[in-house]
């Protein structure tokens, strides 16, 4: 019986997703008419009057109105900041883990090693994640608060989420 409760109780608390119409995983910056990112996140939806991010849990509105231009995906930095943090990390690690070397000429203790290795794959790191960013095919739409400019938007969207292009 306590099973069956348990099972239940797991069924009833589960967030039910499916209820978020949340695009298949589109990230967006929006700009307002100025050139200013204003907001930015998952693609919710998009309506005549607005569009719907979700990013951190949380829903925001954005009226169209404020919306300049949408550019899709991440900005270049993100992946040189991803490549820095993983390159540098793990060649850090790396260095921690080899150990402090046999007194010599040329020794190094493990902590020198893994500032070494910090800088050095953090660096290499960088230089990966800006060849990525040069592959990314990020797309521009200027809306400048135009109701059909939103609507084809909407529609390369729904194209995108498909997988049509």
């Amino acid at each position: 019986m306590k099973y069956a409760i348990v099972i239940i109780a797991i069924f009833l608390s589960y967030n039910l997703s499916a209820q978020n119409e949340v695009y298949n995983n589109i990230f967006v910056r929006i700009y307002n008419l100025e050139g200013k990112k204003i907001n930015k996140g998952k693609l919710k939806s998009v309506s005549t009057t607005s569009m719907e991010l979700y990013l951190k849990g949380e829903t925001v509105t954005v009226p169209l109105n404020k919306i300049g231009k949408i550019k899709t995906k991440r900005s270049a930095g993100n992946n040189i900041g991803k490549g820095a943090l993983i390159g540098g990390g793990s060649f850090a690690l790396l260095g921690l883990l080899s150990g402090d070397d046999d007194k010599g000429f040329l020794s190094f203790s493990a902590t020198d090693k893994a500032l070494f290795g910090l800088i050095s794959g953090g660096t290499l790191g960088a230089i990966v994640g800006g060849i990525t960013a040069l592959f990314k095919k990020s797309e521009l739409y200027i809306i400048d608060g135009n109701e059909m400019k939103l609507e084809y938007f909407k529609e390369r969207m729904n194209k995108v989420d498909r997988k049509d292009i």
